[in-house]
């Protein structure tokens, strides 16, 4: 029964940040100890898929269940109460730490190599974020039910494909936010729009291009996870950090909001200290 609530909820958080731009699905996979299972089976090993099946299940039906949700409640809660919002998820991160360390330590001793390369990946997550408050497709420059996305022609469901895939790739990488990629393509408010408004005419061409960047993304992950592991999840580790530094909400100011946040970044810590408990 633990092992099932875990995997629902490990698969709700991983459906529900698909939506929310800046928060990683590869992060909250790693948070949750579930990385290399989940990416095993987006790869469509179905050796892979039937050993873990048990988690597999829930976990999937947690995805779609939070995938839903999200496309509902982000908007609103992003909107309404974005510190407190953003600090849960940074809550996530960092209580997920001591397990990912304990990942990275599980077959050799990381070199300076291994240091290098962390260091590398924690500031290029830094410079995405620096470089996303200006990235085309942001709130101000992409708004709901304009023409291009109400009368979408093929050239816009080329880029629609296109981004859907490139976002679904990224989002296998910890610290590298789908929905931010959603956003550099300029296709973010449209995808979300459709979703909520059942309009299939984005909705399948997206996932399509989802489908085709998941599977790609997870087979080069769990590859380099095969051939390089100690490397890669140093890599994985710098990513998840910098993650952080990404996601850090805006305009904190000491006020109530802040309190709440303070309660939230707190909440989100013991869910991932937890989790990892139950991992063991």
């Amino acid at each position: 029964m633990m092992k099932t609530l875990f995997a629902l909820l490990s698969g709700a958080v991983f459906g529900a940040v698909n939506v929310i731009p800046g928060v990683s699905t590869g992060t909250m996979m790693v948070v949750f100890g579930c990385y290399d299972v989940v990416c095993g089976a987006l790869a469509l090993d179905f050796k892979h898929i039937k050993k873990h099946l048990s988690f597999l299940v829930p976990f999937g039906i947690g995805a779609v269940a939070g995938l839903g949700g999200a496309v509902f409640a982000a908007a609103f809660l992003l909107e309404n109460f974005p510190v407190p919002t953003f600090l849960f998820f940074i809550g996530l991160i960092a209580g997920s730490l001591p397990l990912i360390f304990k990942n990275l330590h599980l077959k050799g001793t990381p070199k300076t190599s291994h240091i290098i390369l962390g260091g590398i990946a924690l500031a290029l997550v830094i410079l995405l974020g620096l470089v996303g408050s200006d990235a085309p497709g942001t709130p101000e420059t992409s708004i709901p039910g304009t023409p291009e996305t109400s009368t979408p022609g093929v050239p816009y469901i080329a880029l629609i494909t296109t981004s859907s895939c490139a976002a679904a790739a990224a989002m296998i990488i910890p610290g590298i936010s789908g929905a931010f990629m959603l956003l550099l393509f300029g296709t973010y408010y449209a995808i979300t729009n459709a979703l909520r408004e059942f309009d299939f005419r984005i909705v399948i061409p997206a996932c399509i291009g989802i489908a085709a960047g998941v599977v790609l993304g997870a087979r080069g992950i769990k590859l380099l996870l095969a051939r390089f592991y100690t490397a890669t999840y140093s890599v994985i580790t710098g990513l998840v950090i910098g993650s952080v530094f990404a996601i850090f909400p805006d305009n904190v100011q000491l006020d109530a909001t802040l309190i709440i946040g303070i309660c939230t970044f707190t909440l989100g810590a013991a869910v991932t200290l937890i989790a990892g408990k139950a991992k063991k």
